[in-house]
């Protein structure tokens, strides 16, 4: 989890986007690098597409990493 996508992250917890060149805007941050954040994000599922908007609807994430099997 990088810097960036944390305050993407954030940011649609608060103000879900219509659009990923929307949500760049808002940010005020490059299409390309919000739309490699979105899809990296979304394919942990941890932003969602809700009728067309893109959504963080929680308010905590937990994580385990497993060191040794």
């Amino acid at each position: 989890m990088t810097d960036r996508r944390y305050e993407l992250l954030r940011h649609l917890h608060g103000h879900p986007a219509p659009s990923i060149r929307a949500l760049a805007r808002d940010l005020g941050r490059d299409f390309k690098r919000v739309h490699a954040d979105v899809v990296a994000l979304e394919a942990i599922g941890l932003i969602e597409r809700d009728e067309g908007m893109l959504r963080a609807d929680y308010n905590e994430i937990r994580a385990a990493i497993l060191i040794a099997a």
